[in-house]
């Protein structure tokens, strides 16, 4: 079938079926019908690459703190991490007090209502666009993000590659079709409860209300579309993670943009070779770079590896701790002297949060002049 060229009449019983199957089975979640075009914003850079489940208690937690655009776009960058730390990706959190400070400051404080203007936001993609657009301000704006690429895949019996340009141009154009003028946010929200919930990586197709329409059950190539993308391969980073202590002090360091947990604070990190246990490690190495940066320290004690995966990436961080002597750090990156009571207040990224906790358990236990 060419999607381009269906009948009016087609996409009227498509629509007319899936809003009816959504009226019955659409999900119960805590933002249906959420119109304010700022917290529909926070909510979907949320939503993206994270789980439903995990983005709810965060989205609450943020509009505690940032209730408004205006407070978003007058925060520093530390505060908008610490409340985003642990939901990954920063980056996300990065773009979002930039565009706030660009909606506030170019925009008058005005939300542009088009998918197109909203493009023009750092961070904010077609999806994402079609989004607000559609949700907040009742655009016809067309979407297309993991549970509808998967559905609409099936219905055209894609079997492009979905991230390819001729396989993203056939979703789209779909997508562009049946989107209705009349209330298309809550018909958005319906394709994407029914990718979610129906038509998922084990699809229910007894459960479809437009299964008649879908040329893969047609030709029985349900299970094997969308073809699968093979799995990007995991890198594996073995590093130490040195952690300096001065009274009731630790070094954080600042990582740079563009780098891994870029924004966040940590810890300084020495490569170590793969598999090499916290036995095998020359601690007079590990002070020697140490020393490079502009401190001399001494190796105290050694904590349990943590590992952690980010995006391709499998960390295996041996942390270790180490007294200060003498000296002022002069490494590649930015550092400060932060107080034990204050590393709260710090955005850390998850891995690095629990070597602080475990390093300021261990100081709390034995006092900070070990």
């Amino acid at each position: 079938m060419d999607w381009d060229e269906v009948s009016a009449e087609w996409v009227s019983r498509f629509r007319r079926n899936v809003r009816r199957w959504y009226s019955r089975c659409g999900r119960d979640l805590p933002w249906v019908g959420e119109r304010d075009p700022y917290v529909v914003w926070v909510r979907e850079i949320m939503l993206q690459q994270t789980t439903v489940k995990a983005v709810v208690p965060y989205l609450d937690r943020f509009l505690e703190r940032f209730p408004t655009v205006e407070s978003l776009a007058s925060a520093e960058v530390a505060d908008v991490l610490r409340v985003w730390e642990g939901l990954g990706y920063y980056s996300r959190a990065r773009n979002l007090g930039l565009a706030a400070k660009m909606i506030v400051g170019e925009w008058g404080g005005q939300w542009r209502e088009t998918a197109k203007e909203l493009q023009t936001l750092p961070g904010v993609g077609p999806y994402t666009a079609g989004a607000i657009a559609s949700f907040a301000f009742g655009q016809s704006a067309a979407i297309v993000e993991a549970n509808t690429a998967r559905f609409y895949a099936r219905l055209l019996a894609l079997t492009d590659d979905l991230h390819s340009g001729e396989g993203r141009r056939q979703l789209w154009s779909l997508a562009e079709r049946i989107v209705p003028r009349d209330r298309p946010g809550e018909f958005n929200q319906a394709l994407i409860d029914l990718g979610a919930t129906v038509c998922g990586v084990t699809p229910q197709c007894q459960e479809c209300p437009v299964r008649r329409s879908c040329r893969s059950l047609e030709l029985g190539e349900v299970e094997r579309i969308p073809v699968r993308a093979s799995r990007q391969k995991m890198t594996d980073v073995f590093e130490v993670l040195v952690v300096i202590r001065r009274g009731h002090h630790l070094l954080l360091i600042q990582h740079p943009e563009g780098k891994r947990w870029g924004g966040m604070w940590g810890f300084p990190a020495l490569s170590r070779e793969k598999d090499q246990a916290k036995d095998g490690i020359d601690e007079r190495m590990v002070e020697s770079q140490v020393a490079d940066w502009g401190c001399d320290v001494e190796c105290d004690e050694w904590l349990e590896e943590i590992r952690h995966t980010v995006t391709r990436f499998r960390l295996h961080l041996q942390p270790v701790i180490a007294t200060w002597r003498s000296g002022c750090w002069a490494g590649p990156v930015d550092a400060e002297w932060v107080a034990v009571d204050e590393l709260a207040s710090r955005p850390l990224s998850v891995a690095e949060r629990r070597v602080a906790q475990r390093a300021e358990h261990i100081m709390r236990q034995h006092g900070a002049s070990m």
